[in-house]
């Protein structure tokens, strides 16, 4: 091989490396881009749960009044079922503090 080969050679793999650093470097802002969209739809989600856990927690007491007020004895029975409850969650957080 004559000198000119070796230089082209080596022309085409510094031009082949200069692509594959630019490349690296799109990949790496690329990656940085995705990992902060992560992190935001990951506090979204999390925002989502609490209020599904609170929208959750107001049906359920809509359906506890709504029991106590239905004449329909099923509904009493639920509501009385989750006032026991309630008490027996109260008597137990009285047991702690008397510890």
């Amino acid at each position: 091989m004559g000198e000119n080969e070796h230089t082209t050679q080596l022309n085409t793999l510094s031009s082949n490396v200069d692509k594959i650093v630019v490349f690296c470097n799109s990949l790496i802002e690329t990656n940085a881009k995705l990992t902060k969209e992560i992190e935001n739809l990951n506090i979204e989600l999390n925002i989502k749960k609490e209020k599904l856990i609170e929208i959750e927690k107001k049906y359920n007491d809509l359906k506890l009044a709504q029991a106590f007020s239905s004449p329909i004895s099923d509904g009493n029975k639920e509501a009385k079922q989750k006032v026991n409850k309630i008490i027996r969650e109260i008597d137990s957080c009285i047991t702690l503090l008397k510890k």
